[in-house]
Formats: structure tokens, C-alpha cells, sequence
């Protein structure tokens, strides 16, 4: 089992219907043997039965405050998990309840979440992470009845507050500002082949693997 600070952790960040999901699941195909660790907010709402109007900030914000948090601390639970396994992981957004909380209901909130040891601890290990930051684009935008809705404008300010918050907070980060999904799997991969260059010859035997078995 390798130390917790030598594992590999990839965190994809930035609003809803920016594509995160479908480049978590590229990812996970062009580099095996890294854990895909899905959203943690969609399993935190499934998990609490709540529909969109239940979150709906505007009309709840003292509710909504209260799933950020409930969202961060199962984010930071999942991190530990990873951990204690020792699996090297690609997660599907880290340090967004924070982001949230401050777009939707402004620097107080932010500051709430930010003082709790859950917020301290995930912070610490962002800073020894590969972080990206996917921006929005218009062709991604679709309502599918459970996230946030928004335009890309609104899809615009979630990622400024995002990367001031990183800046912040001292946490490095690479924006990924490509469509093609080709180029954003190649953006990623690069990153992490810089510091793990053992699984790109992985990879590539498996693909051999696979050609022989077909």
C-alpha cells in the first residue's frame, strides 16, 4: 500500500453541465488503473431523497447551506477512504460545496464552510493534488431535472469564484478550457503521466491485452 502522500489524486471541479462526468469516464477508460470516484453530491441528494426545489437556494438558504456542508463532509470522508486503501483516484469535484455556498448565498457562507475542519483538511490535500478547472460552454448546457439550472453566464461566475477561491487558498490548478473531449482527455492525462509515468506503460498494456483477446 503506498503513504497517503504518494498517492494520486485528480480532482475535475467547475459547475454543472461542464462535462465533468463524461471526462471522468474518458479518463477512467485511457488510464485503468486509477479509481474513478463519482460525484459525491448527486449520491448525498439520492441518498437524502431530495428533489431540486428542496435545494432550491433562493426559497431555502439556510437548507442549502446545510447540504453544502453535508456534501463537503461526505467529500472529505471519501477522500479518507481513498486513503486508507492507498488507491490513486480521479474524483468528480473536490472544494465545490464551498464554490456553491459563495455564488448562492455570498461571502459569509463561504467563509462558514471554510472554517470547518472539513474544508481545513481537504485544502491540505488539494495542494498535493492535480486539480482542473472545467469552464462552461454552451453546447454542454442541458436541464436533466436534478442538478442546478443556469445559464452560461451563470455557469461563468461559478467559475471565476471557483479559481479565486484555488488562488486563495494557495491550491495550484490547470483550466481546461478545450470542448473537444479528445483534448481534454489529453490535457489530463499529460499532467498526470508528468509525475506518474508508470501508467502510461500500464495503460498501453492493457490496450495491447485487449487486442490480443479480441
Amino acid at each position: 500500500m503506498k503513504p497517503s502522500q504518494d498517492l494520486l489524486r485528480v480532482f475535475l471541479c467547475g459547475a454543472q453541465s461542464t462535462g465533468k462526468t463524461t471526462l471522468l469516464n474518458d479518463l477512467t477508460t485511457e488510464v485503468p488503473k486509477i479509481h474513478g470516484e463519482p460525484e459525491v453530491a448527486r449520491r448525498v441528494i439520492q441518498g437524502l431523497g431530495l428533489t431540486r426545489e428542496d435545494f432550491d437556494y433562493k426559497k431555502n438558504p439556510k437548507g442549502f447551506e446545510d447540504l453544502q456542508l453535508k456534501i463537503l463532509d461526505a467529500q472529505c470522508e471519501t477522500e479518507r477512504t481513498n486513503a486508507a486503501a492507498g488507491r490513486d483516484y480521479i474524483a468528480d469535484r473536490g472544494i465545490d460545496p464551498v464554490v456553491y455556498a459563495h455564488v448562492c448565498l455570498g461571502e459569509n457562507a463561504k467563509q462558514r464552510l471554510l472554517e470547518t475542519q472539513q474544508a481545513k483538511e481537504c485544502i491540505e490535500r488539494y495542494k498535493k493534488s492535480l486539480v482542473f478547472v472545467i469552464t462552461p460552454h454552451q453546447e454542454c448546457i442541458k436541464d436533466d431535472g436534478f442538478r442546478m439550472t443556469g445559464t452560461l453566464e451563470d455557469l461563468q461566475r461559478y467559475t471565476v469564484a471557483m479559481t479565486t477561491i484555488l488562488n486563495d487558498n494557495g491550491i495550484p490548478f490547470t483550466t481546461i478550457q478545450e470542448l473537444d473531449r479528445q483534448k481534454r482527455v489529453q490535457i489530463v492525462r499529460e499532467k498526470i503521466l508528468e509525475i506518474r509515468p508508470d501508467l502510461g506503460a500500464e495503460a498501453a498494456n492493457s490496450k495491447i491485452k485487449e487486442t490480443q483477446q479480441n
